[in-house]
């Protein structure tokens, strides 16, 4: 049985290249440079115990979504945050630092209108 978790809590991005940027482009540039920046600050390290970021990348003849009879996603790359609280992540990524980092990496990469945040409780089927 699911159970909702307490002890953590996530928020999770998903952004949407502009036209013309590759996926390619997007993990050997963008998400490369925003990781290896936000891993130097110190809100980050106090308040995170997760920050991923991944990017679309479809080796297969098909999509999985193909595969599952579902539409393709527009979105081409998701940031992962954990925390154990909603307020943490929230400091964190509200505060000058992490807004100036993300507006630099991302600049070329994305709209406003295709970067997109939710929060969440985690619900648990398999956790080792």
């Amino acid at each position: 049985m699911a159970s909702l978790r307490t002890d953590r809590v996530r928020a999770i991005a998903l952004v949407k290249n502009k036209a013309g940027v590759t996926n390619e482009e997007t993990v050997k540039g963008a998400a490369a440079r925003l990781v290896e920046r936000v891993k130097g600050i110190a809100l980050v390290q106090k308040n995170i115990s997760k920050y991923e970021v991944t990017v679309k990348v479809e080796r297969m003849p098909n999509t999985l979504a193909k595969d599952l009879g579902l539409k393709d996603t527009d979105f081409t790359m998701m940031i992962l945050i954990e925390s154990d609280s909603h307020e943490k992540i929230r400091e964190t990524l509200t505060s000058p630092e992490y807004k100036e980092i993300i507006k630099g990496a991302l600049e070329h990469l994305t709209t406003p209108e295709d970067y997109h945040w939710f929060s969440g409780e985690i619900l648990t089927v398999i956790d080792n």
